[in-house]
Order: C-alpha cells, then sequence, then structure tokens
C-alpha cells in the first residue's frame, strides 16, 4: 500500500534532517529524534502499525560496533597511545620539515583506517601546530596535508567511521574485500596527493634553522607521553589484537569489537557503564533517527515508487553505473552529510539489485561518500575540527576560504582519480 501524505511528510522531514546535520551551530540529534517521532505517529495511525514495527527497522549490529569502538578508542586516548605514535613521528623524521610532512600524513592516513577522522584530527593538529612552531615554519601546508589525506585513510578499513561500518555491515564486507578492492587506488591516490601537495605549498617552505630542530627533539619526547609504562604496554596490544581480530574474523567483527570494549574495560579495571556515559550518544541516537525513518518510507510505499523507477534503470553496464553512483554520492556527501548519504543508498542499492550490487558499484559508493566530504568544509567533520582548532591557534593561511579553495580543488582531483580506477577496474576485473 502506498500512502502519499505519510510519503511527502518523511521525505520533507528526511531532507530537513540532513540540511540541519550539515549545520555546526544546530542540535541535529533532537530535530532528527523529533522528525522520526512525528513520522512514525503519522505512519502509525495511516496503516496501523505497531511500535515492534518500526524497532524492527533499527539495525542493531552497526550501533554495537560503533559503542564498543568508541569505548577502546577512548580508553586507548587515556594510555596516549595515539598521541604518542604522532610524538615519536617527529623523532623519526629528526626535525627534516619534509620528511615530517611527508610521515605525519601518512601516519594520519593508517590511523584514520582504524579510529574517526574527527579523532584523528583533534590528535594530530595540536601536535603539528605546536612543532611547527617551535620550527619556526608555517603550519598551514602541514594541516592541509593532514585533512586532506584523512578521507583517503577512510577508505582502508570497514571499520573506520560510520559509514563505512553501515555500509559493510549491510553487505558483508570483511576487511579482506576492503583490502583487495580498494587498496592498490589508496597508495595511488595518496601518493599523488602528497607529491601535489608537496610541489603546490611545502616546496615554497623554508627549512628551519638546526638550532629550532634540537629544541624540538628536546621538548617532544615520545617518553614523555607515556603516563604508565606498563598499561601503555599493554593497551596498545590489546588494541592491535582487536584491529586484527577484524582482519581474520570479519564475518563477526561487531562481535570482536563487543568483546574487546569488554575486556579493555575489565584489564584496565574501567567500569563498562562510566565509560558508556562518557562516550558521543549523539551518533548513536542520530543513527536510530534515520534507521526510524527510513523504515517508516519502506513501510508508507516510498521505496516502492523508488523501486518502479529504479527498476527502469539499465544495470548491465556497471562501469556506467558506478559512476553515476560515484558522483551522485560524492555531490550529496560534499553538499548534506555522509551519515544519511550512507543509509539511503543502501537501501536504493539493495532494492536496485535485489541484493548486493556488484564490487564496483559498491567501490563507487564508498569512494563518493568518503572522499566527497572535502568539496565543502562542513561536509567533511575533521575539516571542521582542523578549522576549529587553527582558528583557535591563530594559524595563518588556514581559513574557510582557503579551505574551500584547497580542499574542493583536491575533492575534484580524488574524484578524477576514482573515475579513472572505476573504469580501469571495470575493463581489467569486471
Amino acid at each position: 500500500m502506498t500512502d502519499y501524505f505519510s510519503i511527502i511528510i518523511t521525505l520533507v522531514l528526511f531532507v530537513a534532517v540532513m540540511i540541519i546535520f550539515s549545520q555546526d551551530k544546530m542540535d541535529y540529534v533532537a530535530y532528527s529524534m523529533g522528525a522520526a517521532l512525528i513520522a512514525s505517529v503519522i505512519t502509525a495511525l495511516r496503516f496501523d502499525t505497531s511500535l515492534e514495527d518500526f524497532v524492527s527497522t533499527i539495525e542493531v549490529t552497526p550501533l554495537i560496533f560503533i559503542l564498543s569502538m568508541q569505548i577502546m578508542v577512548m580508553i586507548a586516548e587515556q594510555y596516549k597511545i595515539f598521541q604518542w605514535v604522532a610524538v615519536k613521528t617527529l623523532h623519526i623524521t629528526k626535525g627534516n620539515h619534509r620528511a615530517f610532512f611527508y610521515l605525519i600524513c601518512i601516519i594520519g592516513t593508517i590511523t584514520a583506517a582504524i579510529i574517526a577522522d574527527v579523532t584523528v584530527a583533534i590528535i594530530f593538529v595540536p601536535l603539528v601546530i605546536r612543532a611547527c612552531r617551535i620550527l619556526n615554519i608555517r603550519p598551514a601546508p602541514y594541516l592541509f596535508g593532514i585533512t586532506i589525506t584523512i578521507n583517503i585513510g577512510s577508505i582502508i578499513t570497514p571499520f573506520s567511521s560510520s559509514e563505512n561500518i553501515l555500509i559493510s555491515s549491510a553487505f558483508s564486507l570483511g576487511a579482506d574485500w576492503f583490502m583487495g578492492n580498494m587498496i592498490i587506488f589508496v597508495v595511488i591516490a595518496l601518493a599523488a596527493t602528497l607529491i601535489l601537495l608537496d610541489l603546490l605549498m611545502l616546496k615554497k617552505q623554508a627549512p628551519p634553522e638546526e638550532a629550532r630542530k634540537k629544541i624540538l627533539l628536546e621538548i617532544m619526547d615520545p617518553g614523555l607521553v607515556i603516563i604508565n609504562k606498563k598499561q601503555f604496554i599493554l593497551n596498545s596490544i590489546y588494541f592491535t589484537l582487536v584491529i586484527l581480530g577484524f582482519i581474520f574474523v570479519s564475518d563477526y567483527s561487531y562481535l570482536i569489537a563487543l568483546l574487546g570494549a569488554i575486556v579493555m574495560s575489565l584489564l584496565n579495571k574501567k567500569s563498562i557503564t562510566d565509560s558508556m556515559a562518557k562516550i558521543d550518544w549523539k551518533v548513536i541516537f542520530f543513527f536510530i533517527s534515520l534507521f526510524l525513518l527510513i523504515g517508516n518510507m519502506d513501510i508508507n510505499g516510498t521505496f516502492d515508487i523508488i523501486g518502479n523507477l529504479l527498476s527502469k534503470v539499465p544495470t548491465d553496464n556497471e562501469i556506467l553505473m558506478a559512476l553515476g553512483v560515484l558522483i551522485i554520492t560524492s555531490l550529496m556527501s560534499g553538499f548534506l552529510a555522509n551519515s544519511p548519504t550512507a543509509i539511503v543508498g543502501i537501501t536504493l542499492l539493495s532494492d536496485l539489485y535485489s541484493g548486493t550490487p556488484p564490487n564496483i558499484v559498491l567501490i563507487a559508493f564508498l569512494l563518493g561518500i568518503n572522499l566527497g566530504g572535502n568539496i565543502l568544509p562542513q561536509g567533511a567533520a575533521c575539516d571542521i575540527m582542523t578549522l576549529n582548532i587553527a582558528t583557535e591557534q591563530k594559524v595563518e593561511g588556514f581559513t574557510y576560504k582557503t579551505l574551500l579553495k584547497k580542499g574542493g580543488t583536491f575533492a575534484l582531483i580524488h574524484i578524477g582519480m576514482c573515475i579513472i580506477y572505476l573504469v580501469a577496474y571495470g575493463l581489467i576485473v569486471s
């Protein structure tokens, strides 16, 4: 059954939530929960549905994964594991500003494959600004390098971001799938991006004085970061084992994450209820609201209409389909938001292909969502976080205008790389 009144109300509410989510100063959780409640009440009245019908639309598996990852990352941060990696990077380069640029961007990219991009920005950006000021060099080129390359790291694993978790859970994509289909693009895109950034920005930077390098190495000692050496080592091992578990037992990654969160909490004598009180519940409730809105669309016939329209789309040319998915998801991620784009895309692609889409279409979907965010600064949470920190620290040359110009330029370059990769993948693999 199709009810156009319910469809129109739900679609208007969903679009409103997507727009509000992209506005940094608005309480998107309250608006999204309110929208889900209004849509559910209207749908319930029109279709005489029960509470269980709506609850069943909430995907529990990705929510468990996100919660568990937040707990583990929070414990790892308490023992400065990621901060130690950043400071150690400085010492490895011995203050060489170009080596530091390349290595900090590569380490940031790899870290973004494990933890949320916002967390990477929070850890790395303040340290980079401080290091650059000690060396008496401009921080802006390094901040551009971090923000632009972090999004590349997000496509390495299925657990790097909320969007990847949702997509990989929906289509049963494990770490082996990501490594097999994404790693070649990641290596090429990262290398090309770093070389371009070097030529366009870093090459113009004068090297720091030797005296400044010595001061940096003395002040920023990796050993000073470690508060409790024993716990630091043990938690590093725990966290590494969990990541390996994701790789080798990818079909049950949410259970591995849950077990890892429980074990890390017990071994560190941290009450898991206390940890849950400190994590970011906004993401969880936002996803619940989105799942409910999508569930309303399923009940009121929205997806029946869309499915009928999509059934007329020719899917036999996989390359053209992948390119279309790439462009649409890139624009939606850049101008609206990643998470709603992921949830809507999952539903539409599942309906279009009556199950799991071809690999090339899934690759395009993931590339568009993860790399399209740089089109506008507000499209990527890590860009906004870096911009906020840079503004607070009064970093010259790193403003909304410059980030819009340089970030948008590289987003277009990355989309161009994606097109080449998808065409090559389609001709060679498909």
